[in-house]
């Protein structure tokens, strides 16, 4: 799942403690909107009681970025509550909202000096844009909303929406995983009803090979029509211990070993690849199957990039970019979000196992649905240098995946042709890759072209590993252009504006 960025949380807005509210978890959670599937919650209060919070004076730490990047998010803050869209197949997201408790003093004015951004207010309604993190909205007094993935007609609609909600839109089964799991220091659920096609789902289980009969596939397509939904729990000890809940409508004790058969595919076809989930232990419990596990900073990292949006560290104002009108600012919000996008995806491809392995099929595809995510990728006010760089990146993705194809192609043929045969000079039996018969008795002798078919594929693939990697060495070329051609426009290093 995955993407390494950590959450862009107001690190910025005050350097002093926050009296906590019992009631921040309710009213943010009140505030998210009803779209959205998936809601994480980052329990700030209760992490900074751990042990290692503890030991390690995260508390202290005006700006703390916990576990090495995992959790970027102040001290001081009680929670953090994140709205999400989670798009089956991939786990990329779309539209997020991040909803922060601050004091009442944070104002408009405060954090548009800080981020280098611009004020702006219509009628009654006030937002901040931001160059690198999107647009802030003020829906409460005390609470700060911010998004760098929805539209401004689309944020200022959820701003005056928020102001004063009766109940939480979010789905009921949201709100359950919350209220259920809330002393947990972190939360991820996701509401999956109705998002798996099971013509899709019916595909990718035959596809997988590690279901050989129909009728199996036919029951695991049943399982997935009643799924419920995923929740991910977290707490954070010298290791993370997590906890991973797939719910669906029917006990699962029965389909347990088909399940976990399915599990690397799984993780595989989403993009999230984390080896302690590959490992984790499994068992079912009533109409769920549980994953237990530890993880590393960086694993946590890596799962709560599912829900984290594009933005990055506060910007000290010798570094920030100098904006003119509010056309500029939009303009370089989202060409930095695009460019880490695209860049970002190209590292998570280079770092999958997958993407290297023997099975060229498979790494095709993945090359093929890396190549869809920067294609899927909004462009709108967009500089037009960076959509161009991300156009070609993905047709050299594409390109890699057609090699990867039709190297296999090429490999099967020779391994269908590879026949030996046992000839008799009296006729004897003979045994061929095709058959075999019966003749008069005799001598044997062998004849075999296996030696010969597997020299020339070992041929095959040595001859074309070259291509991909010099394709690579084009990638991380045009990389630095770029990099340098945004340098020279915008005065300011695209590579180093972290997330």
């Amino acid at each position: 799942m995955m993407r390494q960025r950590a959450f862009p949380i107001l690190g910025f807005l005050l350097a002093t403690s926050l009296t906590a509210r019992a009631d921040d978890l309710a009213d943010l959670i009140k505030r998210v909107p009803g779209e959205m599937n998936t809601v994480a919650v980052i329990n700030v209060r209760e992490i900074n009681k751990s042990p290692r919070a503890v030991r390690e004076s995260w508390k202290e730490q005006r700006d703390a970025e916990y576990l090495a990047g995992a959790l970027a998010v102040p001290s001081w803050v009680t929670v953090v509550v994140i709205g999400a869209e989670i798009h089956p197949g991939d786990l990329s997201h779309g539209r997020s909202i991040e909803l922060i408790p601050v004091q009442n003093s944070a104002s408009s004015t405060t954090i548009a000096k800080r981020e280098n951004g611009i004020v702006q207010t219509v009628d009654d309604l006030t937002l901040v844009l931001s160059p690198k993190r999107g647009y802030f909205g003020f829906p409460a007094a005390g609470i700060v909303g911010i998004s760098s993935t929805m539209a401004r007609q689309e944020f200022a609609r959820w701003v005056r929406g928020a102001r004063k909600p009766e109940k939480p839109a979010i789905s009921q089964y949201l709100q359950d995983a919350v209220a259920a799991n809330k002393d947990a220091h972190v939360i991820v659920a996701i509401d999956l009803k109705d998002s798996l096609d099971p013509t899709a789902v019916r595909s990718a289980i035959q596809l997988s090979g590690v279901v050989p009969k129909e009728s199996e596939v036919d029951s695991l397509v049943n399982i997935f029509n009643t799924t419920r939904g995923l929740i991910l729990t977290c707490k954070i000890e010298e290791q993370t211990k997590a906890e991973l809940r797939f719910e669906f409508g029917i006990p699962m004790a029965d389909f347990l070993p088909a399940m976990l058969r399915l599990w690397p595919k799984a993780l595989a076809a989403a993009g999230l690849h984390i080896d302690e989930l590959k490992t984790a232990s499994a068992k079912a419990d009533g109409n769920s199957i549980v994953f237990t596990t530890d993880l590393s900073d960086t694993a946590l990292r890596r799962m709560l990039s599912i829900v984290s949006a594009p933005g990055g560290d506060s910007l000290d104002s010798e570094s920030s970019p100098k904006l003119s009108s509010p056309k500029d600012a939009a303009n370089l919000s989202a060409s930095l979000r695009y460019y880490k996008a695209v860049n970002s995806t190209l590292d998570d491809l280079k770092a999958q196992g997958d993407a290297k392995s023997k099975n060229y099929s498979r790494s095709a595809l993945f090359f093929d649905n890396y190549a869809a995510r920067i294609e899927k990728l909004g462009i709108a006010e967009v500089d037009s240098l960076l959509v161009q760089y991300g156009n070609s990146v993905a047709s050299k993705l594409r390109a890699m995946a057609g090699s990867l194809r039709g190297l296999q192609v090429q490999l099967d043929a020779y391994e269908n042709y590879k026949v030996t045969t046992s000839v008799t000079s009296g006729g004897g039996p003979y045994f061929g890759r095709r058959g075999f018969g019966l003749g008069g008795g005799g001598d044997v002798a062998l004849s075999t072209n296996v030696q010969e078919l597997s020299t020339k594929q070992a041929e095959l693939v040595a001859k074309l590993e070259p291509e991909r990697a010099k394709i690579w060495g084009v990638l991380e070329s045009d990389r630095s252009s770029i990099r340098k051609e945004m340098l020279d426009k915008y005065k300011i290093d695209f590579e180093q504006y972290k997330r």
